[in-house]
């Protein structure tokens, strides 16, 4: 086992990449009848977000030259996406998103919760926050050197669907 004060000598890789069942522990909660916005896919050619999402009976709309930092789609209705692991860009784009004041699904680690950095953003908005949380361990995909996508049961956090102005009936709050 790992000690925090090891941390720094770990990397942080943001390509990892959403499992369609992610977005099928919650497919019951997204709304059918808005449009979504998977926000953090710049140049992300390889995600299958979009897809899933769009499999599972969703409009979605994308785009990996869009920075959502920067930019926004002329129309939709609420952001569903998984935001880069990285604290720093995690961060900006939290802001962001606050800023742009739309609903909101997005996946993340757990331990983002019990960031100082969490109630500096949300400052003024914590009631419009809402938890939803997993009945088990969401393990990422992986794209080897020969392109294949594995999806190994080696995810070392737990993670959380972090949601803003969704008024979630507090019973779908924990997935079964």
């Amino acid at each position: 086992m790992a000690n925090f004060k090891d941390s720094k000598y770990f990397n942080v890789h943001n390509d990892y990449y959403t499992p369609k069942s992610a977005w099928e522990n919650i497919q019951h909660i997204i709304p059918k009848d808005k449009k979504i916005w998977e926000a953090c896919m710049l140049n992300s050619h390889k995600s299958k977000s979009p897809q899933y999402l769009t499999e599972l009976g969703f409009d979605v709309v994308y785009d990996t030259s869009m920075n959502v930092l920067e930019t926004q789609p002329e129309e939709y209705d609420i952001i569903v996406s998984n935001p880069p692991f990285e604290t720093k860009i995690k961060k900006e784009i939290l802001k962001r998103l606050v800023e742009l004041d739309k609903p909101f699904i997005l996946l993340m680690n757990s331990l983002n919760m019990y960031s100082k950095y969490m109630r500096e953003i949300f400052k003024g908005n914590l009631q419009h926050l809402q938890i939803i949380n997993p009945s088990t361990k969401i393990h990422y995909g992986k794209y080897l050197d020969n392109g294949d996508m594995v999806y190994e049961k080696k995810t070392s956090f737990y993670s959380i669907y972090l949601c803003y102005k969704m008024d979630i009936p507090n019973e779908q709050l924990w997935l079964d």
